[in-house]
């Protein structure tokens, strides 16, 4: 059975060659870089609320080996590290003279000082696919919102992957930001983890034409790369919906939802546990301090849930005790 926790100081290697499958500023391959982002994880699974401080989980298979893991940050913006983005516009352009009706799509640079909670990070090893966990890995994240919404923002993003070019470069970088900043996609990237400002100083503050861009670079704007698809879907079957905004860099959609009315977030309620045979509804169960979460078969009765002896022995609790409850939809993976 596949156990979710925290991640802790001894899960570095693990997380290194995991986000050697992803390498993004919120899962850096770089070991230091990801040794000082556990040390602030832990900070925040303490209770600090700084911001931009990523929450990161682990997922354990039934021999205790990390396959995969995922983040949230609690509070992403603020006046210091403001959150950056371009509005996707629509706008309609008419000739009389021509008799000519253009519709074009617009970027315009904005950033927020408003903080909103943001998720990211997911990765699970390829050969752990299938087999019905990356629900867990990914919605355990909301559980943990609703054992513990008052640390957490009314809206919560996500930034998902666009299509990149096959040497992992950002069509979007090099028709747009590299022309302005003179920095390469991974760099300038990088350089985002603690320094924001040359966004805000180097790129256009007037509205860029996409129709000035070639095919290539349009295509890639608010599209959702293939890898990134079922984080897509399951998104939208959580209530997430596109903001008609899209990462600076490139081009990544912006999804979006009220924390509240988050399904995973509304549904999530606390339990007493028996220990019993499996029912017929499939649910994430979590203990906390520290939080544990496992996906498996359960009978929710009242107040009540039956929960398999094996699941309670994973989460290390005994009968009796509080746990959460999160029903998933039985055709979700």
């Amino acid at each position: 059975m596949y156990l979710l926790r925290q991640a802790l100081s001894t899960d570095l290697e693990a997380l290194i060659r995991l986000a050697k499958l992803l390498d993004t500023i919120n899962l850096p391959a770089d070991p230091e870089q990801m040794e000082g982002l556990l040390k602030t994880s832990h900070s925040a699974f303490a209770g600090s609320t700084e911001p931009d401080q990523a929450m990161f989980f682990v997922l354990e298979d039934s021999n205790g080996v990390v396959c995969g893991c995922s983040n949230v940050i609690a509070h992403h913006g603020s006046p210091e590290a403001p959150h950056t983005y371009f509005d996707v516009i629509e706008e309609d352009r008419y000739s009389r003279d021509l008799e000519r009706l253009f519709s074009h799509l617009v970027l315009r640079l904005g950033t927020s000082f408003h903080p909103r909670t943001e998720i990211g990070g997911l990765v699970l090893e390829p050969s752990h696919r299938g087999q019905g966990v990356a629900s867990l890995l990914s919605r355990s994240r909301f559980q943990y919102i609703a054992a513990y919404r008052e640390r957490f923002c009314e809206r919560i993003l996500a930034e998902l992957l666009p299509p990149f070019d096959p040497d992992g470069s950002s069509p979007l970088w090099k028709s747009l930001g590299r022309r302005f900043t003179g920095l390469e996609y991974r760099e300038a990237d990088r350089l985002s983890i603690n320094q924001k400002e040359f966004i805000e100083d180097l790129f256009p503050r007037g509205d860029i034409y996409v129709s000035l861009f070639d095919e290539a670079t349009h295509r890639v704007i608010g599209a959702v790369g293939e890898k990134t698809k079922a984080v897509e879907l399951m998104l939208r079957r959580e209530g997430f919906r596109y903001q008609r905004r899209i990462d600076p860099f490139d081009g990544g959609p912006h999804y979006g939802a009220p924390t509240d009315r988050v399904r995973s977030v509304r549904l999530t309620r606390s339990c007493r546990a028996l220990a019993r045979a499996s029912g017929n509804r499939s649910a994430l169960v979590a203990a906390l301090e520290p939080f544990r979460s496992v996906r498996t078969q359960v009978e929710l009765t009242g107040l009540q849930v039956c929960v398999p002896p094996e699941a309670l022995s994973r989460l290390e609790i005994s009968e009796g005790q509080e746990v959460l409850v999160t029903p998933l939809e039985e055709n979700l993976s």
